[in-house]
């Protein structure tokens, strides 16, 4: 099963707010997948299990090495919030490291 960590700052307001939508929008596509929540210190690259990152905070550059990394601002703004979901989609039917 896919794996997406959706991270903010502080992992708790906006990373909630994300969760659901991502949840929502992954079942309403079929595509099933863990949506695990963290705060952006909480995570490190070497114990990262995730197949996609959505983030709302700068993530260092060497969880693109991993997983593929989503900017998540679109789904609090609202703005292009589509797109993001797409991505989202398509990064996860990719086969982990493309």
């Amino acid at each position: 099963m896919k794996t997406v960590y959706v991270v903010c700052a502080t992992g708790i307001a906006t990373s909630t707010m994300l969760r659901l939508k991502v949840e929502k929008y992954l079942e309403e596509q079929g595509i099933e997948a863990r949506v695990l929540q963290y705060r952006v210190t909480e995570i490190s690259p070497d114990r990262c299990e995730a197949d996609v990152i959505l983030a709302t905070t700068e993530i260092p550059p060497e969880f693109e090495e991993v997983a593929a990394v989503i900017n998540g601002i679109s789904l609090i703004t609202g703005i292009g919030q589509g797109e993001t979901l797409q991505s989202l989609a398509h990064a996860l039917q990719r086969p982990k490291g493309e």
